[in-house]
C-alpha cells in the first residue's frame, strides 16, 4: 500500500503512526506529520475515522467525509449541530468549548452512539 490522497472526499490512505491492527478501526484520528495519523487524546479536533489499518500497523485508510456512527461518552447529543471533539478512547464528545461544529442525525443513548456527517 502507499500514500493516497486521490479519494480525498471520501477518504484517504496515510502512514499510521502508533495505531494497532484489529483494535484501532472506528476511532477517530488526527493528522500528527506529514502523511501520517494518529489516535486522539481527550478534547482534541478529529480530522476522520480509522476505517481499516494494515496487518503490518505501516499505513491505514481514513474516512474523511460522509455519514458515520460513533461511540460517544458524557453528555448525550441532540440532533442538529452540535460541536464535538474527541475523548479519552477515541470516541467523541459534547465540547462546546472547543469542539468543532457537525451536523448530528441520530443519537441513540442506550448504546451511547452518534451518527454525524463528518464533512
Amino acid at each position: 500500500m502507499s500514500i493516497s490522497f486521490s479519494g480525498i472526499l471520501d477518504q484517504a490512505t496515510f502512514k499510521a503512526s502508533s495505531l494497532a491492527f484489529g483494535t484501532d478501526e472506528g476511532k477517530v484520528c488526527k493528522v500528527t506529520a506529514a502523511q501520517t495519523v494518529g489516535l486522539c487524546s481527550d478534547g482534541d479536533r478529529f480530522h476522520g475515522v480509522i476505517e481499516t489499518i494494515e496487518r503490518d500497523n505501516a499505513y491505514c485508510v481514513v474516512r474523511k467525509a460522509g455519514y458515520i456512527t460513533l461511540d460517544y461518552t458524557g453528555t448525550d447529543p441532540s440532533a442538529g449541530i452540535v460541536k464535538l471533539s474527541a475523548d479519552a478512547s477515541s470516541g467523541v464528545k459534547v465540547d462546546d468549548t472547543s469542539g468543532i461544529e457537525y451536523l448530528v442525525v441520530d443519537v441513540n443513548t442506550t448504546d451511547k452512539q452518534v451518527t454525524l456527517f463528518l464533512g
